[in-house]
C-alpha cells in the first residue's frame, strides 16, 4: 500500500500538467493537484509517528530550522519581505522536502525498488511522448514562465520555441530527464535485465526529449555525470560511443548547435580583438545604416548584470540570516547565489550540508560497487542530483516544483535503500 503511494506520487508530479486548482492571492502560485495529494500523504506519515534515523534526516531539520530564523527576521525584523510571501515560501519548502521523509518511511523493502523503477521509466516514457507531442502534432502547452501564462492557459509551441511536456519550462524538462536515462544505462549493463529493445526505445525517446529542450548546461551535465556513471559501473570501453553520441547529438540538433554557437561566438569569441582598417567613409557611416551587430546571449546577459547583482545585494544586507525566502523576485539563476541572499551563510552551508552527507553515504556504495539494481538505483539517483547541482549554477532548478518534489522523493528513496542494504 506505501509503496503504491510513492508510486502515485512518482506517476502524478511529473505528469499533471500546471492547471492551476486555487490561486493564491498576490502572487503567481496557485495550488494544484499533486499538492492535495501530498498533503494527503504526508497526513498518513505524520499518523505512522516518524522517526528522523539517517544524518541527512537531521541535516533537513537543521536547514528547515534555518529557513524558519531566516523567514522569521525577514518578515517581522528587517521587513524585507511581505508576511504571506514568507510564509509562502517557507511552506513551499516545507512541502518539497516533506517527501524525503515520507519516501524514507514508506519504502520498507528492496522488493518493491523494481516496481518503483518500472513506475519512474513509463512515466519519463510518458513525459516523452507528449513533449514530442507537443513538438509534432501541436500538443498544448501548459507553462507558468509569466503571470499570464501561470494561469492555466493552454498554448502551442511557436516556431523555434522549446519543449516543456508538463513541466513549468524547457529547463525543469531538461533536468527531469537525466535520473531515467541514468537508470536506462545501468540497466543495460545488468546482465539479468529483460526486454533491453524495449528499454532502447525508452531511452531514446527520453533522450530526444532532452535534446529538443536545448537545455545547455543539462546536456553538458548529462554526459559528464554518465561518464562518471559508466567508469564505476565497470563499463569504461563506453565512454567512447557517449563521446560520437554527443558530438552527433550537438550537429544534428538545430537548436542545441545554435545555442552553444551563441554561447562561443557571443560571449567568447566578442572578447578576442579583431585589427581592421578604419576609414573616414565608416566614421561616417550613420549607426542605422551599419550592418547589425551579432546578438547576444540574452539569457547569459541577463544573469550577469541583473539577477546576479541583486542576490549579492540581498545577501549583502544580512549575510547571516538573508532577507527572506521571495526576496530576490522570481529567479536569480543560480540557486547558491539565490540561498545566499534569501538564508543567508547559514542557510546555504545548511543546505550543502545535507548534500554532503547524503554523498558521503553514497560513497560505499561507489567505491565498493556491485552490479545489482539497488546499487545501480543509487548511483543513478546520487549523480542524477550532481547533475542538478551542476545545473544550479544557471538555474533555479532547487525551486522547480516538479524538480524539486521529484529529487527530495529520489533521494528518501535512495537513503532507505542503503540502510536496507545493510540491514
Amino acid at each position: 500500500m506505501l509503496a503504491k503511494l510513492i508510486a502515485l506520487l512518482l506517476i502524478v508530479i511529473p505528469l499533471y500538467p500546471k492547471f492551476p486548482i486555487l490561486s493564491v492571492s498576490g502572487t503567481f502560485v496557485s495550488v494544484r493537484l499533486e499538492d492535495f495529494l501530498i498533503a494527503i500523504v504526508f497526513l498518513i506519515y505524520i499518523v505512522k509517528k516518524p522517526s528522523f534515523p539517517s544524518p541527512v534526516h537531521k541535516s533537513l531539520l537543521l536547514y528547515l530550522f534555518i529557513g524558519f530564523t531566516s523567514a522569521f527576521s525577514a518578515i517581522v525584523l528587517t521587513k524585507s519581505v511581505t508576511l504571506n510571501l514568507g510564509i509562502l515560501h517557507l511552506f513551499r519548502r516545507l512541502e518539497y522536502m516533506s517527501l524525503f521523509f515520507v519516501a524514507f518511511s514508506f519504502l520498507r523493502s528492496l522488493s518493491q525498488i523494481p516496481f518503483l523503477i518500472r513506475t519512474i521509466l513509463i512515466t519519463s516514457l510518458l513525459v516523452a511522448i507528449y513533449g514530442l507531442g507537443q513538438q509534432f502534432l501541436s500538443f498544448p502547452v501548459i507553462t507558468t514562465t509569466n503571470s499570464e501564462f501561470s494561469k492555466g492557459l493552454a498554448l502551442t509551441l511557436g516556431p523555434n520555441a522549446r519543449i516543456n511536456s508538463t513541466f513549468a519550462g524547457h529547463y525543469d524538462l531538461a533536468a527531469y530527464t537525466v535520473f531515467p536515462l541514468l537508470l536506462i544505462i545501468g540497466l543495460f549493463a545488468l546482465p539479468a535485465t529483460k526486454k533491453k529493445p524495449i528499454l532502447l526505445i525508452v531511452g531514446a525517446l527520453v533522450y530526444w526529449t532532452l535534446l529538443l529542450s536545448a537545455s545547455r548546461v543539462t546536456f553538458a551535465a548529462f554526459y559528464l555525470t554518465t561518464a562518471i556513471f559508466v567508469w564505476i559501473i565497470g563499463k569504461r570501453v563506453w565512454i567512447i560511443p557517449l563521446v560520437l553520441l554527443a558530438v552527433l547529438s550537438v550537429l544534428f540538433s538545430p537548436q542545441l548547435a545554435g545555442r552553444y554557437r551563441q554561447l562561443i561566438v557571443d560571449q567568447f569569441l566578442s572578447y578576442v580583438p579583431v585589427a581592421h582598417a578604419q576609414t573616414a567613409v565608416d566614421q561616417q557611416t550613420p549607426d542605422a545604416l551599419k550592418a547589425p551587430q551579432a546578438p547576444e546571449d540574452r539569457s547569459f546577459n541577463i544573469r550577469l548584470k541583473a539577477e546576479w547583482p541583486r542576490a549579492v545585494r540581498a545577501f549583502l544586507k544580512n549575510p547571516v540570516l538573508g532577507t527572506g525566502y521571495s526576496s530576490v523576485g522570481l529567479a536569480t539563476d543560480n540557486d547558491y547565489l539565490r540561498s545566499l541572499a534569501e538564508s543567508g551563510i547559514l542557510g546555504l552551508l545548511a543546505f550543502l550540508l545535507i548534500i554532503i552527507r547524503f554523498f558521503k553515504t553514497s560513497l560505499p556504495h561507489i567505491i565498493n560497487f556491485h552490479l545489482t539494481l539497488e546499487s545501480i538505483f543509487i548511483l543513478s539517483a546520487t549523480l542524477a542530483l550532481f547533475s542538478l547541482l551542476l545545473n544550479a549554477l544557471f538555474i533555479d532548478v532547487f525551486e522547480a516544483s516538479k524538480i524539486a518534489l521529484l529529487t527530495w522523493l529520489t533521494l528518501g528513496l535512495a537513503e532507505k535503500t542503503k540502510i536496507l542494504i545493510k540491514s
